[in-house]
């Protein structure tokens, strides 16, 4: 019983963590920032200066953009991956609990995957993951910078962006399917039919996102175009 109470505490501990440990954090780490609203407040300019140097390589005020974004989702992602570790260790306990609180903890494992992934994803690409702060018209300068040695270097970590949830993604999916598998062979059909499902949807994700690594400049080119309407 005082077990389960400590996992119970940790958990709600984490939950808080992944709400307002990242930005607490990258602000001690990188300091240029007291909030991801002065983050975002500060991305125009500092991706107009990118677009000014034209030669790839991030200005000052993009990088460390990107420094503190990046370890945003690095703290966000650790504090996920721990509070999945905490519901699996809660949900492989065997022990009777109401069918409501099982799957509670399901989906509060499905969200913390999720977040897993979404937060690697940003951790390793930041700088695609902050043109979703952009607003429109700093998103139609970056739309204009297109063909310059800027923009190929965009265009590359927006590769590297849609590769790293491509890879999790399709992990996650093998992982799902062998659970559901040797679940139905014991004849726990509905969590095989819940693994099984998720599976199949991971592995849409990691196919449509495997073909925008593949060719991402069309993907990029029509994020932008629709971010700047």
């Amino acid at each position: 019983m005082t077990s389960s109470r400590q996992l119970t505490v940790l958990g709600a501990v984490l939950v808080a963590a992944v709400a307002f440990a990242p930005s607490l954090l990258a602000t001690l780490v990188v300091g240029d920032f007291s909030s991801v609203g002065a983050l975002r407040d500060g991305l125009p300019s500092a991706f107009a200066e990118h677009w000014r140097l034209g030669d790839g390589t991030l200005g000052h005020a993009l990088s460390r953009s990107a420094d503190y974004w990046a370890t945003f989702h690095l703290v966000k992602a650790v504090a996920a991956a721990l509070l999945l570790a905490v519901v699996v260790s809660v949900l492989r306990r065997r022990r009777r609990r109401p069918p409501v609180a099982t799957a509670g903890l399901v989906l509060v494992a499905a969200a913390a995957v999720v977040l897993v992934i979404a937060n690697v994803q940003g951790a390793i690409a930041p700088v695609s993951s902050l043109l979703s702060m952009l607003p429109a018209d700093a998103v139609s300068a970056a739309a204009d910078a297109r063909g310059t040695t800027a923009f190929d270097g965009l265009v590359h970590d927006f590769a590297v962006y849609h590769a790293v949830v491509a890879v999790l993604a399709g992990a996650t999916a093998v992982v799902l399917a062998v659970m559901g598998v040797r679940s139905w062979r014991r004849r726990g059909r509905p969590t095989a039919v819940v693994a099984l499902s998720a599976a199949v949807l991971l592995g849409v994700v990691a196919l449509a996102n495997t073909t925008t690594t593949m060719d991402p400049e069309p993907a990029l080119v029509g994020f932008l175009d629709a971010g700047s309407r």
